[in-house]
């Protein structure tokens, strides 16, 4: 019942937020009643937090939470207190952890996991942009590529809308074009970092590795989120079992909040998804 009841208070306060001037040039309901961060007619923020601290899905749209802003400012940026067994590690992104052990204390009170840990973003937003044609990126993973042409900004990007103090909000979504020796192409954003075969017949968005080997406890009352932006859905033990991704709030090492990730599924027409590679497939042709 208080889930229900932060829910409602949640999208509340996002309609009273986006019916704001400082909201309207930007928030959109579809046709379904869903909200999009909009950055034009037809393109919209996706896989991000929008700039007022909303958190959008694969998809672009609103995950029903309050802004995340609101909330570091209630509670002293909850994110990261006691954070212990993973705080020392930079993340531009969203963290994604990968299991890769798990057991069953004797008490079947919780589960020991081992797990390598994930970033969705590989550079920053300023990082990209410095980037020219023909200069050397090398990434984490991936290995050195070169830039096809300078970077340039996306359609992922804040909405130049003047605010209302009369300044412009700072420039964001620039992406740049990398190939590797082997012909394959990339596109590279401060979002995500997605390659396309040399032939063009598949495309995956890979992820930064982070570390390894990272020890978490999941007590087995733990109910896993839906993903968004698919109809997929794995359970608590589905995860545990098939050595899943998913993304998660920590105490310390305890998992206090445990989500699954669009990175678990196949969501393009190719399936050639690697459930042991760090990772996944998104589809979303207004992306780039």
């Amino acid at each position: 019942m208080m889930r229900k009841l932060f829910a409602v208070a949640a999208a509340s306060a996002l309609t009273l937020a986006m019916s704001t001037t400082a909201f309207a040039a930007a928030w959109k309901q579809d046709k379904t009643g869903q909200w999009r961060y909009m950055t034009s007619d037809s393109t919209w923020l996706t896989s991000t937090t929008t700039p007022d601290g909303y958190q959008v899905d694969v998809n672009g749209y609103w995950n029903g939470q309050p802004s995340t802003k609101a909330a570091q400012q209630a509670s002293g940026n909850a994110q990261d207190q006691g954070e212990s067994a993973v705080s020392q590690y930079k993340v531009n992104g969203n963290r994604i952890f990968k299991i890769t052990e798990a057991s069953l204390d004797e008490a079947s009170n919780s589960y020991k996991i081992k797990a390598d840990l994930f970033d969705t973003a590989f550079k920053t937003n300023d990082e990209i942009k410095a980037i020219k044609k023909g200069d050397t990126v090398e990434l984490p993973g991936v290995g050195k590529l070169t830039a096809e042409n300078n970077a340039g900004r996306g359609v992922l990007r804040a909405s130049n809308t003047p605010k209302k103090d009369g300044t412009t909000p700072k420039e964001s979504g620039y992406s740049v074009r990398l190939t590797d020796a082997a012909g394959n192409h990339y596109m590279l954003s401060a979002q995500r970092l997605r390659k396309v075969n040399a032939d063009s017949s598949t495309s995956e968005v890979i992820l930064r590795p982070v570390a390894t080997g990272i020890e978490l406890t999941l007590p087995t009352y733990r109910s896993s989120q839906r993903v968004n932006g698919t109809s997929h859905y794995s359970s608590t033990k589905k995860m545990i079992e098939n050595k899943m991704m998913f993304e998660a709030t920590l105490k310390g090492s305890e998992i206090v909040e445990l989500k699954d990730t669009v990175y678990n599924y196949d969501t393009t027409t190719t399936p050639v998804y690697s459930a042991d590679a760090g990772h996944g497939h998104l589809a979303n042709k207004n992306e780039y």
